[in-house]
């Protein structure tokens, strides 16, 4: 059997959901071959690096304005670039000859299911959304199946006029490797600080001056790529362990009690999937907000909506307060138990 996997570094979840999705199919069925492709270094190999450039510039430092275009383009009805698209896909279709294609990517969702609609494509076409808010994009008659977070997401997408019997609540797809978390007692409380590549959070510098005097609590930041933050930190703070790119985020997730971090869609699963209760610093993009919302509603960890509003002994009690941890990491069990199969070749037989 050959599956398809279409994606993009549009923030790396989407990447590491896609790898999660193969690691699925390939622990179950390991005859099956799997091919990830990133789908606009595919289709735009020269402009590529240039979009995702821009991309990130406008995360990082014009969130303001990339809610707005995000909130303006949910109204829109347009796949551009449409027919030298679907030269790339009939070239995808023949050198791969998939029996399932699977996308994690709005843009993937509007072409190919545009492309399968034109070229009466009878390939099952499945689509996992990796975050908890419904964008319009991620919306077509043409997909087959939807994998998605919550049922939130779920009533979103029957509004819109999917089928409930086409729509599966399995959670947004991690690494294996993040199950598991340690439950044996510990004589200190393990802090974990994530910000993505950059390793930045709202209220740094507050928060790793208070852990680095708490007794009692070991600290430890993921710095990313950003290996001026990460020297900055070993030179200021002697009691925080400031490491930078790893791929050893599962263990140290698993390690931790709490984690300090941007609530993206992966990065929350992660935690549900480690039972590591999430702290939450003033979420800025359009889809960190949903998922801050699922947080909170699911008793997966604190939000705090503004910085202004952040108090960092309110952080050190929560650290501190064992029964509410385990209170959170028992919900996440319990929200993990309810999930269906994410594993996409488990519904070829019924589709």
């Amino acid at each position: 059997m050959n599956i398809l996997i279409l994606t993009g570094r549009f923030g790396m979840g989407h990447v590491k959901c896609a790898e999660a999705i193969k690691e699925e199919i390939k622990h179950k069925y390991p005859n099956s071959n799997v091919t990830v492709i990133d789908f606009c270094d595919y289709c735009f190999p020269r402009a590529s690096k240039y979009i995702y450039k821009g991309f990130e510039l406008c995360v990082f430092k014009f969130y303001d304005a990339y809610n707005k275009l995000a909130k303006f383009s949910n109204h829109l009805n347009c796949v551009p670039f449409k027919r030298m698209i679907y030269n790339h896909m009939e070239k995808l279709m023949s050198t791969y000859s998939p029996d399932l294609v699977v996308a994690d990517l709005p843009m993937c969702v509007q072409y190919f299911s545009s492309f399968k609609k034109k070229h009466r494509v009878k390939v099952p076409f499945y689509v996992y959304i990796t975050d908890i808010t419904i964008h319009k994009d991620w919306i077509s008659k043409n997909v087959d199946r939807y994998f998605v977070g919550d049922r939130i997401c779920k009533r979103e997408l029957i509004d819109n006029g999917i089928v409930d019997s086409r729509i599966h609540v399995c959670g947004i797809p991690v690494a294996r490797s993040f199950a598991g978390g340690t439950e044996q007692p510990k004589r200190e409380t393990n802090v974990l600080i994530m910000g993505g590549g950059l390793g930045l959070i709202p209220c740094q510098e507050t928060i790793l001056s208070a852990l680095n005097n708490e007794e009692g609590v070991t600290t430890t930041i993921i710095c990313g790529k950003n290996e001026a933050l990460r020297h900055e930190i070993i030179s200021k703070y002697k009691n925080i362990n400031a490491i930078g790119f790893t791929d050893r985020v599962s263990d140290y997730l698993k390690e931790a009690d709490v984690i300090i971090t941007k609530p993206g869609g992966i990065t929350t699963f992660e935690a549900i999937k480690a039972r590591t209760p999430l702290y939450v610093i003033e979420p800025t993009l359009e889809q960190e907000l949903g998922n801050s919302r699922f947080i909170k509603r699911k008793g997966l960890g604190v939000i705090v909506s503004n910085r202004d509003d952040f108090n960092v002994q309110a952080l050190l009690d929560f650290v501190h307060n064992a029964d509410k941890i385990n209170k959170i990491k028992d919900n996440m069990r319990v929200l993990s138990e309810r999930f269906e199969s994410s594993n996409p070749v488990d519904y070829l037989e019924v589709a």
